[in-house]
């Protein structure tokens, strides 16, 4: 992981805040192997929830996405907010649209992707109902 996502990740848990110029969300999922909570600063978008993808820079699969395989339900943090969300793989059929999305700011997505020889994984968040 390099500086900023570091920085982020401090950030985004104390405050809500972020240094990279992305909008980036801190997401918690349950640990596929320690069961304990796994913290990734994540850029995304908007689109009914939140978006984000798996890239690892071309690496293998992220830990925090196996995480999402297993157990869909994990929170995000956004600014001061923090919401529960069920996450779920996007179809195929928007998987470029999000992919061309997250290169209109971050063009080293594609370089990622290409690097990582296989569609990497894109998830959407979708918040989950409060309950009172």
């Amino acid at each position: 992981m390099g500086v900023l996502p570091r920085i982020d990740k401090l950030l985004l848990h104390i405050r809500g805040w972020y240094v990279t110029p992305f909008p980036t969300l801190l997401l918690t999922s349950t640990g596929l192997k320690t069961g304990e909570p796994h913290e990734a600063p994540l850029y995304y978008l908007e689109d009914d929830g939140y978006v984000v993808i798996a890239t690892n820079y071309g690496r293998s699969e992220p830990d925090w996405s196996r995480n999402l395989r297993v157990d869909p339900h994990c929170s995000v943090r956004v600014g001061r907010t923090t919401l529960v969300v069920r996450a779920a793989v996007v179809d195929d059929d928007q998987w470029d649209g999000y992919l061309e999305d997250f290169a209109a700011f971050y063009p080293s997505y594609r370089d990622y992707v290409a690097r990582a020889g296989r569609q990497v994984p894109i998830w959407k968040l979708r918040p989950l109902p409060v309950s009172t």
